[in-house]
């Protein structure tokens, strides 16, 4: 028969000597992607100087082109808004149908008839003055 060849059987580890052995390994295991950036990093070409600069100029004027395109939309779809609002708003304003909150926020749709009873401040009947 051939002889089978016998691998020697692994030595089991206590837990404490898991966690030990862990945190040994833990700093190169923090370090090793930071290494490897390190690595990447001397690979890269960079640009000139020359080349930085004219380029950062033209994504700051890309960047002033686009603001103020999309400033533009922004104006004229308001304007659009605004003048097919204004005459719905003033219908319901005009029948009353609407109600301004405590916090400033305007309802529409909810009518909402106030007493002169509700309006009125509360007054406290331990400093009422008694009537006489």
């Amino acid at each position: 028969m051939a002889e089978e060849k016998k691998t020697p059987a692994k030595v089991e580890e206590s837990k404490m000597t898991k966690i030990i052995n862990w945190f040994k390994k833990l700093p190169g295991r923090i370090a090793k992607p930071f290494k490897n950036m390190v690595a990447e990093l001397k690979k890269v070409t960079w640009p000139s100087k020359k080349k930085w600069i004219s380029s950062s100029v033209a994504v700051l004027v890309f960047m002033l082109f686009m603001g103020v395109v999309i400033g533009l939309l922004d104006l004229g779809a308001t304007a659009l808004v605004n003048t097919m609002i204004p005459a719905a708003e003033t219908e319901i304003a005009e029948e009353g149908d609407y109600h301004v909150h405590e916090d400033g926020t305007v309802h529409y749709g909810e009518h909402v008839e106030e007493s002169a009873e509700a309006t009125e401040a509360p007054v406290d009947e331990a400093t009422e003055a008694p009537a006489e």
